[in-house]
């Protein structure tokens, strides 16, 4: 189950880097014991923001539970635009699951990989 969560993020990651607007895209994968895995990524823009993402997954059970995740995209200047991530706060927020921005953090859903490049490339009017 793990292997066939890998082939998915692999294929949205070269779908991806296959357009226009992506400079150039990498992913590795790490399997672990028990149908768990780890995998992290970059993805560059033609603007030169990143989006860097992580992700600690449970595929046990015969679904995929994101135990850890993070999709961090900052501008070329390396400055925030976004992050989703579900990694404890203090003073503890209301759900574990956020998104991060510039100016606040609100309860986001965690989302998937391919959300997320969808929402760079309509937010930056590449798609």
């Amino acid at each position: 189950m793990i292997e066939t969560y890998f082939s998915a993020i692999k294929f949205i990651v070269d779908r991806f880097a296959a357009t226009s607007f992506v400079v150039s895209a990498t992913v590795f994968f790490d399997t672990r014991p028990g149908e768990q895995g780890f995998l992290s990524g970059t993805v560059r823009f033609v603007d030169n923001s990143e989006l860097y993402f992580r992700e600690y997954v449970d595929a046990t059970d015969k679904r995929i539970e994101k135990v850890m995740y993070t999709y961090h995209y900052q501008d070329a200047a390396a400055q925030l635009i976004f992050r989703y991530d579900n990694s404890a706060h203090r003073p503890a927020l209301v759900s574990p699951e956020h998104r991060h921005s510039a100016s606040d953090i609100q309860v986001a859903a965690a989302p998937n990989l391919e959300d997320v490049l969808l929402e760079i490339a309509v937010t930056k009017h590449w798609a």
